[in-house]
C-alpha cells in the first residue's frame, strides 16, 4: 500500500492553537501548556526517527537549503532566502522535498534549556513563511543524525566517504594557501580566528586551544584551522548522506564545499544533475511564484520531468560525465534552449497564417456579398454567402492551428515554455 505523507507534526500543532501569525506564536510561546504540548509532539518525532517518506521523485535538502540554521546563519530572514535557493533547484523537477525537522532536533538537545521559546520562534517563523508561499504540501519534515566528530571516522564510513576523510591533510594545506585568516593570538596562549573561503558559503569563526597552538608558526595555525573546519563540514555532510539513505532519497547538497567532496567520493546522480538545471528567465522569481507556475500548469509537469530525466540518464552514461554542473549545461544548451525555440517557432508560424487567413477570409466575404448584390441577389441571400465564405476560409487556419497547438502541447519541454510565459 502506497504511503501518504503525514500532516506536519508542528503545522498542526500551530492549527490546534490557531496560531497563523508571528504574534500569535509569539503569544503561544508563554503559555507553558503550550510548549509541553509541542514537546510531547517532538519527542514523539523522535522516537519515529527513520520513518518512510512517501514514495515520490523526492530530494533530501542537504545543509545549506534543509532551513535549518545548521552551518550557515539561524536569522529566520536569512532562512527565507535559504528558501528561495532551494525552490528554485527543486521546484522543476522533485515531487516532495525532505528537510531537516528542526524543532524535534532543538528538543533533542536543549530538553531543560531555558532559551527554548526564543529558538523556537526563529523555527515556527519560517513555517508560517512555507505555509504562506504555498510550500506546505511539498515538504516532508524528518530527523536527520546528528553531525558527530568524536566518531569521524565511523560515520564517514557508514556514509561512503572515507576517501574524503583520508584526503584531508593534502587538501587541508591546500586550502590553508587560499583562505583568507584573521588570527588574534590570547593571552592564555589561545588563538581566535576568522576564515574566509570560496566554498564554504559564510566567514568561519572559531578558537584554536592553546595545547593545538603552542610552537605553531602562523602558516601552521592556519592548516590547523583549516582542518578543524574540514573535518566539522565532513561531519555535517556525513550526516546528509546517512539520513539519505535512512530515508531512501537522493541528496540535494548546495554547499560548494560539500559538492567538492561528493565528487571525491561518488558518481553524480539524476538528481545531481537536476538540481543544476535552470530555466534563465526564470531566474530570481519568488518561492510563491514559482509554486504559482507549478501548480497551474501541472498537466504539463510530469511529461516535462519524464523528458528532463531521460536526457540526465542518457548523458550521465557517458564517459566524461563526472560534472553534474557540465551536464545540466548541456542539457539545457543541447535539449531544453532548442525544444522552447522550436515550440514558439511552430505555434508563431501558425499564428501567422491565422492572421492571414482571417483577412483574406474578410476580403473573400465581401467580395462574395458585392457580387452577389451585383447579381441582383437579395441582401440576406448575398450577405449569407459572404459570411460563409468567410467562415470556411478563417474557420480552417483556425482548426490548423489548434491542431499544432494541441501537437506543441505533448512536447515533454511545453512545462517549461508555458512557465515562461508566465514571466
Amino acid at each position: 500500500m502506497a504511503l501518504i505523507e503525514e500532516k506536519y507534526w508542528v503545522f498542526d500543532w500551530l492549527d490546534r492553537h490557531r496560531a497563523s501569525s508571528v504574534g500569535a506564536v509569539k503569544l503561544l510561546l508563554c503559555n507553558p501548556v503550550a510548549i509541553d504540548d509541542l514537546r510531547q509532539g517532538a519527542e514523539t518525532a523522535i522516537r519515529e526517527y527513520g520513518k518512510a517518506v512517501a514514495p515520490s521523485e523526492s530530494v533530501l535538502a542537504g545543509r545549506g537549503i534543509d532551513l535549518s540554521g545548521q552551518l550557515d546563519c539561524f536569522a529566520p530572514e536569512w532562512r527565507k532566502q535559504q528558501a528561495q535557493r532551494l525552490f528554485n533547484k527543486v521546484w522543476h523537477y522533485f515531487d516532495r522535498i525532505v528537510i531537516e525537522d528542526s524543532i524535534a532536533h532543538e528538543f533533542a538537545l536543549h530538553r531543560n534549556d531555558s532559551e527554548i521559546p526564543k529558538w523556537l520562534l526563529s523555527h515556527l517563523e519560517v513555517l508560517l513563511y512555507l505555509r504562506q508561499i504555498g510550500a506546505e504540501p511539498l515538504m516532508a519534515f524528518r530527523l536527520k543524525p546528528p553531525p558527530c566528530q568524536v566518531h569521524l571516522a565511523q560515520h564517514v564510513g557508514e556514509a561512503s566517504l572515507s576517501r574524503v576523510l583520508r584526503s584531508e591533510n593534502r587538501v587541508a594545506k591546500s586550502l590553508a594557501k587560499k583562505a583568507e585568516v584573521v588570527l588574534r593570538p590570547h593571552r592564555d596562549g589561545s588563538i581566535s580566528y576568522a576564515l574566509d573561503l570560496d566554498g564554504l558559503g559564510h566567514t568561519q569563526w572559531g578558537t584554536v586551544p592553546k595545547d593545538a597552538a603552542t610552537g605553531l608558526s602562523d602558516d601552521q595555525v592556519k592548516v590547523v584551522i583549516v582542518k578543524r573546519i574540514f573535518e566539522n563540514f565532513l561531519a555535517y555532510l556525513a550526516s546528509d548522506v546517512r539520513a539519505a539513505q535512512k530515508y531512501n532519497t537522493p541528496l540535494g547538497s548546495a554547499i560548494p564545499f560539500h559538492q567538492t567532496m561528493l565528487r571525491m567520493a561518488t558518481p553524480p546522480s539524476v538528481a545531481d544533475v537536476a538540481m543544476r538545471v535552470r530555466l534563465p528567465v526564470l531566474e530570481g522569481l519568488s518561492p510563491e511564484v514559482l509554486l504559482r507556475i507549478r501548480s497551474d500548469e501541472h498537466q504539463y509537469f510530469d511529461r516535462f520531468k519524464t523528458q528532463l530525466r531521460l536526457a540526465i540518464q542518457e548523458r550521465l552514461t557517458a564517459a566524461d560525465s563526472g560534472d553534474p554542473e557540465k551536464v545540466a549545461k548541456e542539457i539545457q544548451r543541447d535539449l531544453i534552449q532548442p525544444e522552447l525555440n522550436a515550440i514558439q517557432q511552430r505555434l508563431n508560424a501558425a499564428e501567422t497564417v491565422v492572421a492571414k487567413k482571417s483577412g483574406l477570409g474578410i476580403f473573400m466575404g465581401t467580395l462574395a456579398t458585392t457580387c452577389g448584390l451585383l447579381a441582383g441577389a437579395a441582401p440576406p441571400i448575398a450577405l449569407l454567402a459572404g459570411v460563409t465564405a468567410a467562415v470556411a476560409i478563417t474557420g480552417n487556419a483556425a482548426s490548423k492551428y489548434l491542431e499544432e497547438k494541441s501537437e506543441v502541447g505533448l512536447s515533454g519541454m511545453y512545462f517549461a515554455w508555458r512557465a515562461e510565459k508566465h514571466v
